[in-house]
């Protein structure tokens, strides 16, 4: 699946996944996207051939990491 499916150009989440920061930091409410942001930035950074062992994502609570983390397998 390309990492940009299904998102808006100019959205906050694709602005999120195509920023090229090395280091990204998003603080935002429950339910904006949060997750399906980081899952899509995760994916670009597979795509461009980033060695998955170099990516960390963090999160606040055990449910939102066990979430994220069947997201980011589902990607493949």
């Amino acid at each position: 699946m390309a990492w940009d499916r299904n998102l808006e150009k100019g959205s906050p989440a694709y602005n999120f996944a195509a920023n090229d920061s090395e280091v990204i930091r998003v603080i935002a409410g429950p339910g904006t996207g949060k997750s399906f942001g980081l899952q899509r930035r995760i994916a670009r950074l597979l795509e461009n051939g980033v060695n998955p062992e170099k990516i960390l994502a963090v999160t606040l609570t055990r449910t939102a990491s066990q979430d994220l983390k069947k997201e980011i397998q589902s990607v493949g």
